[in-house]
Order: structure tokens, then sequence, then C-alpha cells
């Protein structure tokens, strides 16, 4: 099959969706919304990346984004697929279903539904708008399935749903070191690799983490990653005089992720909002307890306090304080944890046994009788 993958970054999760893609003998053109360059990373020789003549920020509202309609007009024109897969809803969701083009399955990202689709009117209606001329949806968690469903009743034989799991490097052994000695100390390693964006309340976890490393200053944070934020998280840091505490390698290599993990004791997130976080699963199977937002997507994974620990939305305190429960987690519960963790994402979170599930809607949507079923997607107001 002829598949034009349509996003707006070229990050790691595209990688592994255009190897994954590729992988099943389809030819997959690649077009990147934000950028003329090339991705950072060696494509499969089934997969051709397209250079835009025009591109969008990420930011972009679906109103800019009706100006692309055009450019992908024309590269379907040229490139003749036979399925558009399409995500973000708001913008390369948006701009393939303004295109009339069919069959096109799109991809939430979490946060288009958990927090940009009712920004306002323009950004519900680009929403319910690409839902309901999809033929296909594809979702990683039960949180983000029911905001689709808000939008539009999808029939469940147009959804494929499961988490942008792990691959198989990162499904071994628990994390030797959290497992073997922490517990056995009054402070703790702590990792975050969120971005440093609003959405991910950066400044929640800096506050946090501030509160504990001062009742114990031999705490540390592994804070990795990069973003608009850098400011006020560099200006905080000094601040405080935890430039010793509070390590910042900045963006670091997806195959350098899982020796970062294992350096660490405990996992911790502060999102707004989620899917099926990656991150919480790479922390999962490294055996690492995980604090994270108690938000319904988190709640699929995390069991207070089973396996972590679920904290307040915005709480530096309510953080702190569960951060300060994990700091005096026992060997044995360590251990424990570090167990329970990998079993779930083992039975759950394997990317290259769940796949398969996407790549059968693909031929589901792709089907000559498709839409002559009284199967198709409607708007649920109707």
């Amino acid at each position: 099959m002829r598949v034009l993958y349509f996003s707006d970054n070229a990050s790691d999760h595209n990688r592994r969706f255009l190897n994954k893609i590729a992988s099943f003998d389809h030819d997959v053109w690649f077009l990147n919304l934000t950028s003329h360059e090339p991705p950072p990373f060696p494509l499969p020789l089934r997969v051709k990346c397209i250079q835009p003549g025009t591109t969008l920020p990420r930011t972009a509202s679906p109103k800019m984004c009706e100006q692309f309609v055009g450019e992908l007009r024309s590269c379907i024109s040229k490139f003749n697929p036979e399925l558009v897969h399409a995500g973000p809803i708001q913008t390369c969701g948006f701009i393939a279903a303004l295109t009339g083009f069919r069959p096109l399955l799109i991809t939430s990202w979490g946060s288009d539904l958990l927090l940009c689709a009712n920004k306002n009117e323009e950004w519900r209606h680009a929403t319910e708008f690409a839902l309901r001329s999809s033929d296909g949806f594809f979702c990683d968690s039960n949180a983000v399935r029911d905001a689709a469903l808000r939008f539009v009743k999808i029939p469940a034989s147009r959804i494929a749903q499961f988490p942008w799991g792990l691959e198989q490097q990162y499904l071994g052994s628990p994390n030797s070191r959290s497992v073997q000695t922490a517990g056995s100390r009054l402070d703790a390693t702590f990792i975050c690799t969120r971005s440093w964006e609003p959405t991910y309340d950066v400044d929640v976890l800096l506050t946090a983490f501030d509160k504990i490393h001062k009742r114990n200053n031999r705490n540390k944070l592994l804070l990795i990653g990069d973003g608009s934020l850098r400011g006020q998280v560099r200006e905080f840091i000094v601040a405080r005089d935890l430039e010793t505490s509070i390590i910042t390698p900045g963006l670091v290599p997806a195959s350098q992720m899982k020796m970062w993990f294992e350096s660490a004791d405990i996992y911790i997130s502060c999102a707004q909002a989620d899917g099926t976080s990656i991150s919480l699963l790479e922390a999962m199977a490294a055996g690492l307890p995980a604090i994270v937002t108690d938000i319904p997507s988190n709640r699929e994974w995390v069991s207070e306090p089973d396996n972590g620990w679920l904290a307040k939305q915005g709480s530096p305190e309510d953080f702190a304080e569960k951060m300060q429960q994990a700091v005096g987690l026992s060997q044995l519960q360590r251990s424990a944890i570090a167990c329970r963790n990998q079993a779930i994402v083992a039975k759950r979170a394997n990317w290259d046994e769940n796949f398969p599930e996407l790549m059968e809607l693909y031929r589901t949507i792709s089907a000559p009788h498709h839409g002559s079923d009284g199967d198709d997607i409607e708007n649920s107001s109707s």
C-alpha cells in the first residue's frame, strides 16, 4: 500500500511509526508540516521524505493551517497514495480532512484532544471536522478515546487503540541500581524527561524538588530536555543554589535514554494532561516507581501505592509529599515495584506486538466496500 504519513515533527515517535509502517511492506512518503529539513534519523528504504514548499509552526492555529491545503493536495496528486495517515488533529488532521481525500486515518497525539480541542470555537470546529471527515482513528489511551467520542460517534471497528509503546531494547531487565541500592539510603535521584513547556508544569516540579532538597540536600534531579521555559528553569536553579543537585544535560538522543533511566531511582512527571506517556513506560520498564499527575491516562498505568504515586495537578506540596514517600521505600518495596512495572509494560506496551492492530485498521478502511456497511463516523450532535 502507498501511504502518505503527514505529521508536524520529526521526533523519535515518528521515527518509530515510519519504521514499523514500512516493515509491513508499505511504501511511505513522510511529509513534515513544520520543516524543510530531512529528519535527523535514517529512513528505511521504503520511506521517502517529501520536502514541503512552505512550512508552519507546530503552534499554528487551524485557521493558519488552511493555507497548507493546496500544498497537501499537490503532494496527494503527485504521489497518489492509497491512504493518508495524519495527525495531530487540529493541524495535520484538519488539513488532510480539508483536502477531501479518502481513506483518511487520523491520529491523536494526546494533547490535541485533552488540551487543545476546547480552546475556542475555531479549535472545536477543526477537531470535529477532522474526526468526522476521517475513516479511521488511532489513539493511545482510554482518556484520549473518550475525548474523541465526545465530538463524534466513532464505531469500534474504525478505532485502533494501543500505547505508543516500547521497542524491544527497553523490555529487558529492571534497573539494577534502583533495585539493589536505592531504599537503603535516605536520598534518591529523580528523573524527568518531559519538555520544558507550560503544559508539563516544570515550575511545579522544580518547586517540589526544592522542598525535598531542603530536607536532604543529597537528593538529585536529572532534568533532561529543553524548551521555551529554559530561561525560567535556569533562573530557578541558580537562585536556589541547586546547580550541583539538578543536572540538566539538555536534549538527549533516544538511543541514550535507557542509560539515563538506569541512572535514576524514581521517575516524576507533573504534566497537566497526557495520553499514554512514552517516558512513563520507559521508566516503568527500567524498574522505576513513578510519581505522576493524577489524571485519567496516568491512572491506566499507575495504581497508588502499588507501583507509584498520583499527585494533585499543579500542587508542588502534593508532589513533594509523594516524592518524600518514594525516597522512603525499602529495598524490598522497591524491588517489588520494579518487577511489577516491568511486567505491566511487557504485557501491555510491546510496540511490536501491538502495531499489527493499526495495520489491520489500514486494511479495513482501505477495503473497496468501506463506507457501504452503515458503519460510518457520525457527528455526535446529530
